[in-house]
């Protein structure tokens, strides 16, 4: 019984050991997401809320956005189910959008894109004539005439491009403008990313509200 006190008392240490790494690093996560949230508030001028850390630490909630630019809503947060109702979590950008009747979606083309297409039934697959973007995008919608309208060809290479690098996808309905990226905004290059899309979305809005 005497030589198993050693044996225990290492492996009590190592236990507390991975214990204490483990919260170190979910300390540290957590506070690099919380810069990058922080910033981006004081960026756009928008509500930082973020919740008290729970279960001494091991619980760390996700902070969230929420403000008004130029007249919209805006939030970012993070939902508490994952893509699918799986375990893949997204961060979710919304900006509201003065027009109830127009939907659409646009997600990566492939398998792929369409496991990650929401409610698009009775949605026609609209393209665009360029023969790149329909290849890399699909894009649903309820209003085919109006994506010509609010698609140019300069705002399809953008889209494009921002939606391969975060593998994003974008949703319009119900007034709200969305971009849903799996993965949290946890580094500059992510953030820039959701900064790059709100620019665009705000444009889009312009142009969706002035078809209403």
């Amino acid at each position: 019984m005497q030589g198993m006190f050693p044996t225990v008392l290492f492996f009590l240490i190592l236990g507390f050991g991975i214990i204490a790494l483990y919260w170190m690093i979910l300390k540290n996560a957590s506070e690099k997401i919380g810069r990058q949230y922080a910033v981006f508030a004081d960026s756009h001028d928008l509500e930082l809320n973020q919740p008290e850390p729970a279960m001494a630490g091991f619980i760390r909630p996700e902070p969230s956005l929420y403000g008004r630019m130029k007249g919209r809503e805006l939030s970012i947060s993070v939902p508490g189910k994952g893509l699918q109702n799986t375990r893949q979590i997204e961060t979710v950008l919304k900006l509201e959008i003065k027009n109830q009747r127009f939907a659409a979606q646009l997600t990566g083309a492939g398998l792929l894109g369409r496991f990650r297409q929401r409610d698009s039934r009775g949605m026609d697959r609209w393209k665009s004539g360029d023969a790149i973007f329909d290849a890399a995008v699909d894009v649903r919608t309820n209003h085919p005439g109006w994506m010509n309208r609010i698609l140019d060809q300069e705002r399809r290479s953008a889209l494009a491009a921002l939606l391969k690098k975060g593998k994003g996808s974008i949703y319009i309905g119900s007034g709200v403008l969305a971009y849903a990226e799996l993965g949290l905004i946890a580094n500059e290059a992510v953030r820039t990313r959701f900064e790059e899309v709100l620019q665009h979305f705000h444009q889009i809005a312009d142009s969706v509200e002035a078809l209403s």
